[in-house]
């Protein structure tokens, strides 16, 4: 029994560890069918190649993370919080986006100056060239904003993180 309660008390410190570098999005607007998922980490590697960032966590556990940037074009701007954001397409398939906005869900939330009052945006795709090298990241501390989807790769199905946000912390 005691080998059971310090096995239980191992396994909640670890994935406490694993869940302090992911965390949900900040109010603002969102893709619909966006989850909130994120992590946040200093980048430590990159492969230009395959297009993934590895992040690794500051705690002493040294948790890391892959995340796929889709080969499309990006744009540069600001979120609600002014942080420097990296948008890509979450539906590269579409020609736009629809945006909601998720705040904290408290009955009083206001919603950013949106004309129609609907909290809902549409937005372009991005238009451009997609970034073709990741050694600007190298070493800076992100936060990625991610989907969790599935891909075949060699007639297997993969997990992968597909970023669709980066925030420049």
């Amino acid at each position: 029994m005691t080998r059971l309660l310090l096995a239980l008390a191992v396994l909640l410190i670890c994935f406490g560890s694993i869940m302090a570098q992911q965390g949900p999005a900040d109010p603002d607007y969102y893709p619909l069918g966006y989850s909130g998922k994120t992590w946040t980490g200093a980048v430590t590697a990159f492969d230009n190649e395959q297009r993934t960032l590895t992040l690794t966590s500051d705690d002493d556990k040294k948790s890391t993370f892959v995340a796929s940037l889709p080969d499309a074009p990006y744009e540069r701007r600001r979120d609600a919080q002014n942080f420097r954001v990296i948008d890509f397409p979450y539906d590269k398939t579409a020609k736009y986006q629809v945006f909601q906005y998720l705040g904290p869900g408290n009955a009083g939330t206001l919603l950013p100056g949106n004309d129609s009052g609907s909290g809902k945006q549409r937005r372009n795709n991005p238009a451009g060239s997609a970034i073709g090298d990741f050694s600007d990241f190298m070493n800076r501390r992100i936060t990625v904003y991610y989907t969790t989807r599935e891909r075949e790769v060699n007639g297997k199905k993969e997990k992968y993180n597909d970023v669709w946000r980066i925030r420049i912390t």
